[in-house]
């Protein structure tokens, strides 16, 4: 599992009141609570991009050895198609993570259409 990018936790304990330091081990069930509520109710605000891409901070998805790319089927749980930003495809943005998107997106369509 990938770790959670150092700033985005430093917002959410931040936001719940919780000392950045603190280790997930101590802490109190409040302050789980706490953190719990704000990483599902949080909202953060996006003003724009850097220069050293920071704005990246997730890669990763669904291995591609478990689709079937015919269909964009997942070969894990039958009935449910990927595409797009739910693939493990990691590429800079842009032109190839939208022809990614595209292009699986189409696939898993005509798949579900069947």
């Amino acid at each position: 599992m990938n770790e959670m990018p150092q700033r985005l936790w430093g917002a959410l304990v931040d936001a719940a009141d919780i000392p950045e330091q603190r280790i997930w081990s101590a802490l109190t069930r409040t302050e789980e609570l706490q953190l719990t509520e704000q990483w599902l109710n949080c909202r953060l605000r996006v003003t724009g991009k850097t220069l050293y891409k920071e704005e990246f901070v997730t890669c990763g998805g669904v291995r591609l050895s478990e689709v079937d790319f015919r269909t964009m089927e997942s070969r894990v749980c039958p009935g449910l198609f990927l595409g797009g930003e739910l693939l493990d495809i990691d590429g800079l943005t842009g032109g190839f993570n939208l022809q990614a998107a595209w292009a699986t997106g189409r696939a898993a369509g005509l798949g579900m259409a069947g």
